[in-house]
């Protein structure tokens, strides 16, 4: 029988497991941005070479499941790494990964992927004719991208990103599988007690549903912020919205 009583006694101790969540996405998201823009930059400014390589590893970033990925990087490769660099004497658990490390490390690089077509799409958008404008009124790369091309990316690129950083949210629930103490399995822990799993499951639902749409709000926000900003060649008069989407005059 469904139990309220469970969720009752049990939210708080499956909630105290929402740190260790957000650690691994803040983490993950911070490496696989960085990343990313490496990527997106190295495919735009068709660099050679290394565009090949990019662009190899963004199919691969894109076929291989998370939680392949998750096991590859906690149970392989400490052998991996004892054939590629190891000595006689080194053993696997000299190059063994910790839980949190083999989880950030294992969405960092998928996710690099998904956000580096994120970034580059961002890019593509912005009208080539603006571009060669900027030159030829001697702007300097930097600043071409400072003042035109990232205020019109940046605002393309949110709804994607904003897609993918949830997407990334969602896939932290898979670290439970390399024993990472997360939101799941503080729930599994929480249900083996009195084997309430649907109650547990549910529990994790709804902290998962809440987060999403906390992040999907702020960064809709954020888009109509700056989309409202650095609308119609920087005009400052009239009234502007502010960050949460209410309206103040200039």
């Amino acid at each position: 029988m469904f139990s309220l009583a469970f969720i009752r006694d049990n939210f708080t101790f499956i909630l105290s497991a929402l740190p260790v969540t957000l650690t691994i996405t803040l983490l993950s998201l911070l490496f696989s941005t960085l990343l990313g823009a490496a990527l997106a930059w190295a495919i735009i400014r068709q660099i050679p070479g290394v565009q090949v390589v990019a662009k190899v590893f963004l199919s691969f970033g894109r076929s291989v499941p998370v939680l392949v990925m998750l096991y590859f990087f906690f149970y392989v490769w400490p052998w991996v790494a004892v054939g590629l660099f190891g000595g006689p004497q080194d053993t696997m658990f000299g190059y063994k990964l910790s839980p949190l490390a083999a989880a950030v490390t294992a969405l960092s690089l998928i996710f690099s992927a998904y956000f580096a077509e994120t970034f580059r799409a961002g890019w593509n958008a912005v009208d080539k004719g603006q571009r060669e404008a900027a030159w030829s009124i001697g702007l300097s790369g930097f600043t071409q991208f400072r003042r035109i091309i990232l205020p019109q990316a940046a605002v393309s690129a949110l709804p994607n990103f904003t897609s993918v950083l949830i997407d990334l949210i969602k896939d932290t629930s898979l670290v439970y599988t390399i024993t990472v103490i997360d939101l799941m399995a503080k729930a599994n822990i929480a249900a083996a007690r009195g084997f309430h799993f649907v109650e547990a499951y549910c529990v994790v639902l709804v902290i998962y549903i809440l987060l999403c749409l906390a992040i999907a709000r702020a960064l809709r926000s954020a888009e109509t912020f700056l989309s409202a900003r650095w609308q119609g060649n920087g005009q400052k008069s009239g009234p502007r919205l502010s960050f949460w989407g209410k309206y103040f005059e200039k």
